[in-house]
């Protein structure tokens, strides 16, 4: 026991090289950019209870934004903390490393779920006549 040193100014910390392999970060993030389209089907049944809920003779109440709100209550989290990721995992490892394809791939199904969603969005809004 009277060998062991605590670390001083004088030993060179080595430098954190990336591993190699793909990371967590760009398996998470791909996962969730598929998950999070998949959640849909579990927000819609509570969202349509939210439309019948909410409708009133076709007169806007306050409750007639509670089934985009809930619709889109878990795709957006698990959206957001995947585009996170894929751009934390292209920030260290660049989009030409395996990891950054990865990540790619996962901004490319996010941003699709996205404009997809976008527009079934503005379709609801419409057939609710909001415009």
């Amino acid at each position: 026991m009277g060998n062991i040193q605590p670390p001083g100014p004088n030993i060179p910390i080595s430098d954190s090289a990336p591993p190699a392999g793909i990371t967590r970060s760009a398996t998470s993030s791909l996962m969730l950019a598929v998950i999070a389209p998949a959640s849909i089907y579990l927000t819609f049944p509570v969202a349509l209870i939210g439309i019948m809920g909410a409708a009133d003779a076709g007169e806007h109440t306050l409750f007639s934004w509670l089934a985009p709100l809930i619709f889109w209550s878990l795709p957006v989290p698990l959206g957001v903390i995947s585009i996170s990721l894929a751009l934390s995992t292209i920030r260290r490892f660049g989009p030409e490393s395996e990891n950054g394809r990865i990540a790619v791939k996962s901004l490319w199904i996010s941003s699709i779920v996205c404009i997809v969603g976008f527009f079934a969005t503005l379709r609801f809004m419409h057939g609710m006549r909001y415009f």
